[in-house]
């Protein structure tokens, strides 16, 4: 089993195939590992990342936007990215993976909208 999430009472575990998806309740957390806001290290931790991540994402995608026909120097990027914030480059090559996921889905988004305004 894996755990995947463990925040104040609930734990998510997968087991190692990632077919089965087990829910439980976990064991309180204790109130000195909490802070004033009632948080772990590990959730303040995650909630501060999360917004460094999504700034990241939104950078890559407007220069991926902004680049037209030209190619896309990943491994400059990498650099940029990883220096401005301070990421790992398996972090830095997650922004990028979101990224390109977002403004492809976008794309098919949009392409399938205009099918069925037009009744397709």
């Amino acid at each position: 089993m894996i755990i995947v999430s463990v925040f104040n009472y609930d734990v998510i575990l997968l087991d190692s195939q990632m077919s089965t998806l087990t829910y439980c309740k976990g064991l309180p957390t204790p109130l000195d590992e909490l802070n004033s806001l009632g948080f772990t290290k590990l959730e303040m931790f995650l909630a501060a990342y999360a917004t460094e991540f999504h700034k990241a994402v939104c950078q890559t995608v407007n220069h991926l936007l902004s680049l037209g026909d030209k190619k896309f120097d990943k491994s400059g990027w990498n650099t940029h990215i990883q220096n401005k914030y301070g990421f790992l480059k398996r972090q830095v090559n997650g922004v990028i993976s979101s990224a390109i996921g977002r403004i492809d889905s976008a794309s098919e988004c949009r392409v399938n909208h205009i099918k069925q305004l037009e009744g397709v």
